[in-house]
């Protein structure tokens, strides 16, 4: 291996693993925040989100012209669908069926990306999609099939949140197949940061319409008392810097320095931090459920992503670490990138 090689995995590689490890870091919002509804995190994390966005386009003010009025549009909706939507759902479906249940469901984001492009593009056979799609599935149904027996949830709020985890893993999906498609149609013309900032700013305007349920949803205001509104300002500036802003930087390094092959499997990671940093929240260990099927789904991910790149079909990898909600998307350059 030569020195450049070497460099590129003793940066790249640490700078992916750190950006994905900041993404599964926000599934712990709407635990950290609690009895504080989930709808007043979403507002107050894409609030603050909207806010940096605007500042951006005020500073580059020559990227909206080029961008054009359809394609401002198309920014708008993929901040609500893939920041809104995705986030809710997962803040819905940790708040039900706890954080690893969500997290570990992100998993399913590489595997629904690759099946929809393979769909679009018809680039490998779907035998050879069978093993992994059969193993992330037995790891998916080991996780929920098993809950610690200090869980409060019962068997339907267990099956509910797993509805919402799935939901929110395609909203997330849908943001990043259809997000590469409008990139790869626009580039040259838009800038990343002008198309990120714009995404942005679609989420900050599509959290607005959460103000009602978060007024009437249960749980005590934010504003009650100081010690309640300042630990929550708190976490929603956090998750906003570390798992958009930041996130975005380490994964645009890695993305500099590492082949697709590489960015692919460790986009699966997300899950496993999340899941990993859940588990520390609650100060306990995984059980046989939550370990083995994990593993199981790790192993799919990774299988799935292998058979791409044999067959040289990196350009259908997916190109964000799902969560986070956690982070804004990233424009693809021709090497996989992300900018969320």
């Amino acid at each position: 291996m030569t020195v450049r090689a070497y460099r590129a995995y003793f940066v790249g590689l640490p700078a992916a693993l750190t950006a994905t490890a900041l993404w599964g870091f926000t599934f712990l919002g709407p635990a950290a925040v609690a009895p504080v509804n989930v709808y007043y995190l979403v507002v107050g994390r894409y609030a603050v989100f909207g806010l940096m966005s605007l500042a951006v386009l005020l500073t580059h003010r020559r990227g909206l012209p080029a961008l054009g009025v359809r394609r401002l549009l198309t920014a708008l909706h993929l901040g609500v669908v893939g920041y809104i939507g995705f986030y809710l759902l997962l803040a819905m479906s940790a708040e039900l069926g706890g954080g690893v249940l969500a997290s570990t469901l992100t998993g399913l984001i590489p595997l629904m990306v690759t099946l929809v492009s393979n769909v679009l593009e018809k680039v490998l056979a779907w035998r050879r999609l069978a093993l992994p799609v059969v193993v992330i599935s037995l790891g998916l149904l080991l996780v929920n099939s098993g809950a610690p027996a200090d869980r409060s949830a019962d068997g339907g709020d267990l099956a509910l949140g797993a509805v919402l985890g799935f939901l929110a893993s395609a909203a997330w999906s849908y943001f990043v197949i259809v997000n590469r498609r409008a990139l790869e149609r626009a580039r040259p013309a838009v800038d990343g940061t002008t198309w990120t900032a714009c995404i942005g700013l679609g989420a900050c305007l599509g959290s607005l319409f959460l103000l009602p349920l978060a007024l009437t949803g249960g749980g005590p205001s934010p504003f009650a008392d100081a010690g309640t509104l300042w630990p929550f300002l708190a976490w929603c500036v956090t998750l906003a810097v570390l798992g958009s802003w930041c996130a975005t930087w380490f994964w645009n390094l890695a993305s500099k320095q590492l082949p697709a092959t590489v960015m692919g499997p460790v986009i699966g990671m997300e899950a496993v931090f999340g899941a990993a940093f859940n588990l520390l929240w609650e100060g306990r260990t995984p059980n046989f459920h939550e370990l083995w099927g994990g593993l199981l789904v790790i192993a799919g991910v990774l299988l799935a992503s292998y058979l791409f790149n044999r067959a040289g079909l990196t350009r259908t990898e997916p190109q964000r670490g799902a969560g986070e909600p956690a982070g804004p998307p990233r424009p693809l350059p021709a090497q996989p990138s992300s900018t969320s």
